[in-house]
């Protein structure tokens, strides 16, 4: 670890135990610097607007509790992002029965190219949301905080409370299915093509 790297979890690590104390101006300043990774989280997890937003204060405020818990050994950001993610999982597992029909969440970042897929999101026949939307719940979300977020598989299965096999799975098919999806409007788009040449 460089010196200023070490500099700036210190100075993170005594935002944090200002918060901790109680620190009105400090948890300001917190709560200021993580929303935007909060709401990242939230968008790309949730396709409701608004439900993104509810789940981002609910975020916002675990954060700011679980000041002391931060020991600077990371990122501020990665440990913000850990706290929302959960938070949010915790947020679908509640919501998932009033939400029958599931629509893709919003993606703030983007999926990896691979040698098998377009090489380009742009080059898909649809928006990668639409792909996302078609996706069971569990592969979708373990796609989404993989690529979209950032997290390690391990982080997924604490995160999921699911066995790193499952996570592993999950977004392999995942993949599998984004790719046939995304081929099969390669070839309706073809076949369309052909038929009115």
């Amino acid at each position: 670890m460089s010196a200023p790297d070490l500099v700036v979890h210190v100075a993170d690590l005594e935002l944090a135990e200002a918060v901790a104390r109680g620190d009105r101006a400090a948890a300001e300043r917190l709560a200021r610097r993580v929303l935007p990774f909060v709401r990242r989280v939230s968008r790309a997890l949730l396709s409701d607007r608004a439900e993104a937003d509810d789940a981002s204060q609910v975020a916002l405020l675990e954060v700011l509790r679980a000041a002391g818990s931060y020991r600077g050994t990371g990122a501020l950001e990665a440990w913000t992002r850990r706290i929302a993610s959960r938070v949010v999982i915790r947020h679908m597992r509640r919501h998932r029965d009033h939400d029958p029909e599931p629509t893709a969440p919003e993606i703030v970042g983007e999926l990896p190219d691979e040698s098998e897929t377009a090489s380009s999101l742009d080059e898909l026949p649809r928006p990668l949301e639409a792909y996302l939307a078609e996706l069971p719940e569990v592969q979708r979300t373990a796609l989404v905080l993989r690529h979209a977020l950032g997290h390690t598989v391990p982080e997924i299965a604490e995160l999921t409370s699911s066995p790193i096999p499952t996570v592993k799975s999950r977004i392999k098919k995942a993949h599998q299915e984004i790719r046939r999806l995304v081929r099969r409007d390669v070839n309706l788009g073809a076949r369309a093509i052909a038929s009115t040449s």
